[in-house]
Formats: C-alpha cells, sequence, structure tokens
C-alpha cells in the first residue's frame, strides 16, 4: 500500500472501510458463515486500517495549520494503544471463548483490553500537557468533551431504557468505541464550521 494512495483517500474512506469490514464480518458471524474464533481474529485485522486512517488524518491537519510535533506525538502514541486496545480485546475474547478459561487467570485476561485504555488517557494527558499552540490544545480539549459527552448521554440513555427493560443489556467496553466516535465527529463538526466561516 503506497503512501501515494493512501494520500489520496481522506479520513471517511478509512472510517468508512473499517466500519464496512466490521458490518460484513458481523453478518457473516450472524450468519454462521464464520465461528466466533473467527469473527473475533478477523474483526482484530481491521485494525491494520487505523495506520492509513491516521496518516489520512494528518495530511487534513497540515492542510489546515492544525499541526505540530505535539499532535504527531499524540496520533502515533493514540495508533499504538488503539492497536494494543484491540489486540488485547480479540486475544482476552478469544482465549476465553475459544479456549475456555476459567478461574483467577481470567483477572489477568482481562486486563489486556484495560492496559491500553489507561495507556490513551495518558497520552491525551500527555499531549494537553506538551500542546504549545493554544488553538491546538483548545482543539483536543473540545474533542475529548464531545466524547465525553457522547459517553455520558448514550450511556445514561441506554442505562434508562435498559432498567425498565426495554433494550438489551450493553456490555461496559463499549464506552471506548463511543467516546473514539464523540471525538471525531467533535472534530468533524469544528472543521466543518471553520470551513464555513472561511467561505463565507
Amino acid at each position: 500500500m503506497s503512501e501515494s494512495w493512501i494520500a489520496r483517500r481522506g479520513p471517511g474512506f478509512w472510517i468508512g472501510a473499517i466500519l464496512a469490514l466490521m458490518a460484513t464480518i458481523a453478518g457473516l458471524a450472524a450468519s454462521d458463515a464464520i465461528n466466533g474464533p473467527t469473527a473475533i481474529i478477523l474483526m482484530a485485522s481491521t485494525g491494520g486500517l487505523l495506520y492509513p486512517l491516521m496518516r489520512s488524518g494528518e495530511r487534513c491537519e497540515e492542510r489546515r495549520g492544525e499541526s505540530s510535533p505535539a499532535v504527531r506525538r499524540y496520533n502515533r502514541g493514540m495508533l499504538a494503544a488503539s492497536v494494543a486496545y484491540i489486540l488485547g480485546m480479540g486475544i482476552a475474547v478469544w482465549l476465553t471463548e475459544a479456549i475456555g478459561l476459567e478461574g483467577e487467570i481470567l483477572w489477568v485476561i482481562a486486563f489486556l483490553p484495560i492496559l491500553p485504555i489507561f495507556a490513551m488517557i495518558w497520552v491525551m494527558a500527555r499531549y494537553i500537557a506538551q500542546e504549545d499552540d493554544e488553538y491546538l490544545r483548545h482543539l483536543a480539549m473540545m474533542a475529548n468533551m464531545g466524547g465525553l459527552a457522547l459517553v455520558l448521554g448514550v450511556a445514561s440513555l441506554w442505562g434508562f431504557f435498559e432498567e425498565f427493560e426495554l433494550v438489551p443489556h450493553a456490555p461496559g467496553w463499549m464506552s471506548v468505541p463511543v467516546w473514539a466516535l464523540g471525538m471525531g465527529l467533535t472534530r468533524w463538526w469544528i472543521a466543518r464550521g471553520n470551513r464555513a466561516e472561511a467561505e463565507a
């Protein structure tokens, strides 16, 4: 996969590709075309598309003047933590479902996806402490607030629906993908507003 081919695709393309692959894998698993462990391995492999997503995002940031050495360190730190999270979750689920581990070892296995979440928090805190550009720091804070708002809103709404037995139970680990979605949507909304102001 050449860098020039990656450069021609925007972040929306890679996000769409990841979501389409995940939906296809989920559909295959739901129709019993593939078994559970295979679905887990395939889901984890979609993490390979996070690198081109990061690179295309960085190119957009550079074009908008929203890049800095701290931003690039943040992007790479979040990429590493995200890949570790996907792999940790895939391995943990595979070990418990395919191999059938039981007992105290499950406490250790459960930490495989949890430790990368703490790494994400540390990468964010380090970025905010190291970013010298006030506007870029403001963007990061707004994106984090957007992610937090979505997690709190969805968790509260789903929790009340679940309390009244209107919806099935949602696993707690869903908070990380929802938070990441909220961050991405907030950054997109801010960039959209900035473009509209520039064109006015």
